[in-house]
Parts: C-alpha cells; sequence; structure tokens
C-alpha cells in the first residue's frame, strides 16, 4: 500500500483554481511574510546581477543586512562639503606648516573713474 501526499489527497477532490486565483493566493503568502513583487526593466547585461541581489535579499536577515548595508553605502548622496575641507586640504598640501592669511581685505574703497 503506498502513501500519498497529503496535499494530493487533500486537492484530489477540488477542481484546479484558476491562474488568477492561484496568483492571488501566492501573493497573499508572500505578503503575509513581508515580501512584495516588484516589476523593473534594466539592461539585459544587469538581469542576472538583479536575480543574485534579489536572492540575496530573501536570503537570511544577516546576509541581507549586509548587502543592504553595502547598497546604502553605495547609494548614499556625495556628502556636502564646506570650506573646511578646503582648509584642510590646503594644510596636507607641500604647503604645511605655512601660515596663511585668511582674512578679507578690509582697506577703504578706491575711487574708479570710468572716463564718463
Amino acid at each position: 500500500m503506498s502513501r500519498k501526499n497529503p496535499r494530493e489527497v487533500k486537492r484530489s477532490h477540488i477542481a484546479p483554481l484558476p491562474p488568477a486565483a492561484r496568483v492571488a493566493s501566492h501573493r497573499s503568502r508572500q505578503a503575509s511574510v513581508g515580501r512584495k513583487r516588484v516589476e523593473i526593466v534594466v539592461p539585459s547585461k544587469d538581469v542576472a546581477l538583479i536575480r543574485q541581489l534579489a536572492e540575496r535579499l530573501r536570503a537570511g536577515p544577516a546576509e541581507a543586512a549586509a548587502v543592504r548595508r553595502a547598497l546604502e553605502a553605495a547609494m548614499a548622496p556625495a556628502a556636502v562639503r564646506t570650506g573646511k575641507e578646503l582648509v584642510a586640504l590646503l594644510r596636507t598640501a607641500p604647503l604645511e606648516g605655512a601660515t596663511l592669511e585668511l582674512e578679507r581685505d578690509r582697506s577703504p574703497t578706491r575711487e574708479v573713474d570710468f572716463g564718463q
């Protein structure tokens, strides 16, 4: 006597679900575990890369977290630079040790003749 798969026994007397219902059921199960279907358009050469990325994100929490950190670092906007970085750069240049006069010239204005 052979044992049947419980799923086969359970569905043997029920008509198969139509494709749309199967898709809806699958998406509902995926949503219940925190997943969502996304459709994107990428260059053909990147398809395998995107699939590998999705596979890693679906992997265990530690691996997915590592991938997210790497992606966030790569996609982060460039830091806004201020004058402090320029001064630091100049101080590390060959002029290191030279004193820089960074004050504005406050001498009185002079008259200019425009020949009018």
